[in-house]
Order: structure tokens, then sequence, then C-alpha cells
């Protein structure tokens, strides 16, 4: 399994915690677009060690396969997805989101 995953690092802008939760919330229906997508999961921190990067929120998606990801996101949707971020996320966020294409180790299930 390959997953993707988007870290936002920063905060939210101020007074605006709620609305960018619901927003980031309302994003994962988007993420069915993406062909051979398995799943996507959207965590927003609720406590962050002190001296730990502002991770505020990470969204993860996954694939069964490195090339499924690349063809997922070399997708029309693609655009589609970073137009609703930059229309209804990002005005809420103060900070950067950085991405990281990771392979999966699983802990065995016996």
């Amino acid at each position: 399994m390959y997953v993707r995953c988007g870290y936002f690092i920063g905060r939210p802008v101020e007074g605006k915690k709620d609305e960018l939760d619901a927003q980031l919330r309302a994003m994962m229906p988007l993420y069915k677009g993406f062909p051979g997508i398995r799943w996507a999961n959207m965590l927003i921190a609720d406590q962050i060690d002190e001296g730990a990067p502002a991770i505020y929120a990470t969204v993860q998606f996954a694939f069964d396969s490195k090339e499924a990801l690349e063809a997922a996101l070399a997708n029309p949707h693609r655009q589609a997805v970073r137009d609703q971020y930059a229309k209804t996320v990002l005005p809420l966020f103060e900070g950067s989101v950085l991405h990281a294409n990771q392979h999966v180790a699983s802990m065995p299930t016996e």
C-alpha cells in the first residue's frame, strides 16, 4: 500500500478554528473522485507536544501502489480538489501544506 499525506503546518486564522475544521471535514467526499483510491482520512490535532512541529491537520489517502498514486495525481480531478482547498480551506489557515508519499508497513495481526 502507498499513502500520500498532506501536512497542514501552522494554525487556523484567528477566530476561524471551527470553520476551518468544518471545511477540512467537508473536503473528504472529494477524495472519492480519485481513481484507484482505497481510503482517505483527515486527522485534526487536538493536542501537540511542546516543541513538536505545529502540524494542525494531516490528510492521508491510500492506493494499492506507487503507480496507482501517481496515476491518481495525474488525473484532472486533482486540480479540482486543489481548487476547492484554495477556495474554502486555505483562506482559513495560516501556514503551509507539505506532502509526503509513503509506503506502508503494517503491524502483524497475529
